[in-house]
């Protein structure tokens, strides 16, 4: 959509350019007067296509500042998200580590729990044991 605008602007342009000299060409005037009005024309073009380069390049700069901040706004935040990824991943891991070795410890507190038990059972049985053989 921008190059069919683009091309309708040069066009307009260059058909303003073309009908102007053909009109000047085919006026009947002096060649002093013809001249003036020719280089009157050329003026009239070139203050013209100074004024939309300038517009051109003020808006170049504007945008090229605007995409400029957005970039360094958008790698500020990508930077902020991922440094905060990073921390929750640290943790979250060494919460699991934690968690991991509390588990352990009750499984061995468990264990010795078991072994005590077992133990008193055993010594329970062997004193009856010795009890109905005596």
């Amino acid at each position: 959509m921008a190059k069919a605008k683009k091309g309708f602007l040069y066009g307009a342009i260059a058909g303003g350019v073309v009908g102007s000299v053909t009109a000047l060409l085919l006026a009947p005037k002096s060649g002093r007067e013809l001249r003036k009005d020719i280089a009157d024309g050329a003026q009239v073009v070139t203050d013209h296509t100074s004024r939309i380069a300038g517009q051109v390049s003020d808006k170049t700069v504007q945008i090229a500042k605007q995409v400029s901040s957005t970039a360094s706004t958008a790698a500020s935040k990508a930077k902020d998200t991922a440094s905060s990824v990073v921390e929750n991943m640290r943790g979250w891991r060494a919460g699991a580590e934690e968690k991991l070795e509390e588990g352990g410890e009750q499984v061995q507190d468990t264990i010795e729990n078991v072994k005590d038990a077992a133990s008193d059972l055993l010594s329970n049985r062997k004193e009856e044991l010795e009890t109905v053989n005596s």
